[in-house]
């Protein structure tokens, strides 16, 4: 009986300290999502009347994370893209949407500031896929592409109520992409992007 109730004391101990030790106090897990949102046209000279081509593509990542330790954060993410492009001119119309995915694991550090309201952090990973977060690449490769890259980067969470953040990074990906679909070939692309979302701790 008191090696269980020494056990229990224990445990109980360890457990206030581990959760004072947390950047959001009291809470262990994170769950967080985003946006990333691209747009362009293109306009050329001695194109057809009326010529209009555009791409917007969506990047849309979810979280989990788990504040095992101090500051350290084991986050998982799932990222989704959509891609639409229109191209159109006088008398003629074009349409495609597509769809990729990217999975990553994440580690991260979290700063705990004198100011509670501000987490700033730092991440790398590294994730895989079936394409890039990048539309026109993942209307070439098709369905045949395999994606991975490592993924690090830098932001800062505004904390409201120890309940809820928004969340703001920087996000640095080296691609390397595998094609098979018309004989094996291998592309690298780079991408920098900037994702604003929400967190919400538990």
């Amino acid at each position: 009986m008191k090696k269980i109730s020494l056990l229990m004391a224990f445990l109980l101990v360890f457990g206030v300290a581990f959760a004072a030790s947390q950047p959001v106090e009291g809470k262990k897990f994170e769950f967080s999502t985003g946006l990333s949102f691209w747009s362009y046209s293109f306009h050329y000279q001695n194109e057809p009347t009326g010529y209009k081509d555009v791409e917007t593509y969506f990047n849309i990542p979810f979280r989990l994370g788990w504040f095992f330790w101090k500051g350290l954060e084991l986050e998982p993410e799932f990222m989704l893209t959509a891609y639409h492009e229109s191209y159109s001119y006088t008398g003629y119309s074009y349409k495609y949407s597509e769809t990729g995915w990217l999975l990553s694991g994440n580690l991260l550090y979290n700063f705990k500031m004198k100011n509670p309201h501000l987490l700033p952090f730092v991440l790398a990973g590294f994730g895989f896929g079936n394409g890039v977060p990048y539309g026109e690449y993942i209307e070439k490769w098709g369905s045949t592409a395999k994606a991975t890259t490592p993924n690090f980067g830098v932001g800062l969470k505004y904390v409201f109520n120890k309940t809820a953040a928004l969340r703001l990074e920087y996000r640095y990906r080296r691609f390397r992409i595998k094609q098979t679909e018309e004989g094996v070939s291998i592309s690298h692309v780079t991408l920098n992007t900037v994702i604003g979302g929400l967190s919400l701790f538990f």
